[in-house]
This record gives C-alpha cells, sequence and structure tokens, in this order.
C-alpha cells in the first residue's frame, strides 16, 4: 500500500510542476541499486546510474540545459529486490546551476527533483546525492551517499 501511495504522490508532483518547463528536457536520473550486496566499500561497484562499467560514478557527468527539470530515482536491480529511494541533492563543488546548496525528496517520495536555472555552458557542479536501502524481507533502511556531477551545454 504505501508503494502505491508513493508512486501516486510521485506523479502528482509531476503534473503540479510549471507548465513552462515542457518545452525543455526532463532527464529522469535512476540510481540502480544491488540492495543485498552493497556496503561502504563496493558502493561504486553496486549503485550505478547505468554507465559503462570503467565509469565511477564520481566521474558519471549528466549533460544539461538552462531549464532542464532532473528528476532522481532510485530503484532495485531485478535480481535484488529490495527498495531504494533517493533522500538529498547536495551541492559540494563548482557552480550551483541548480540554484540551491540542498534539495530534499518532497512528501516522502524516495525522489529527488531540481530545475536548471544557473550558470554559463561548461559549468560544472559537483554534488552528493544520498539514498537509503532496505533489503527484501528488512525493515531497516541503510544510508549511502554517491558524488557525480552536472554539467551544463549550450540549448540547441
Amino acid at each position: 500500500m504505501k508503494a502505491k501511495i508513493t508512486i501516486l504522490v510521485f506523479f502528482i508532483s509531476l503534473f503540479s510542476i510549471n507548465t513552462s518547463i515542457y518545452s525543455q528536457n526532463n532527464p529522469m536520473i535512476t540510481l540502480e541499486v544491488d540492495t543485498e550486496n552493497i556496503n561502504e566499500n563496493n558502493i561504486d561497484e553496486m549503485a550505478t546510474f547505468g554507465q559503462p562499467s570503467e565509469t565511477k560514478n564520481r566521474d558519471f557527468t549528466l549533460e544539461v540545459e538552462m531549464g532542464d527539470v532532473i528528476i532522481w530515482q532510485g530503484r532495485a536491480t531485478q535480481s535484488s529486490g529490495g527498495l531504494v529511494r533517493i533522500k538529498l541533492f547536495r551541492h559540494d563543488d563548482g557552480v550551483k546551476l541548480l540554484g540551491t546548496s540542498r534539495i530534499a525528496e518532497q512528501n516522502d517520495t524516495g525522489v529527488v527533483v531540481g530545475k536548471v536555472q544557473a550558470g554559463n555552458p561548461g559549468d560544472i557542479e559537483k554534488y552528493t546525492l544520498k539514498f537509503e536501502v532496505r533489503k527484501r524481507g528488512s525493515q531497516t533502511w541503510t544510508e549511502y551517499f554517491i558524488d557525480p556531477k552536472l554539467k551544463l551545454i549550450l540549448s540547441e
């Protein structure tokens, strides 16, 4: 039941975003996690954005345009089950492309949404995503951090 409510709240929040964003790109970034095997020592191997295996998470760079609305979500790998929720976006270094230092999830959805609103083409923002993992059959959430980048590109 909680999963149904979370999905419903997620879709309602997407529809309530200002209609001016529909002319922009809306990248959905999915962090896929092997919830059964992740630990503090293997985050790069067990949690990825789908990049090639030789690209570490700290080197994963999402190219964005001014006005893009970025949606971060988490999911467990098909084989691991469990649950993943994104809790917080935190600016670490570079230009604050999203115009803020922190963006928390809204309404306990496990999804973080931000809009690119500052910077010049070529600017890079280093950030940290805080995410939580719950193994299949467990009621305990474990907190992890991952540190990718955003890069502002020229709008076409």
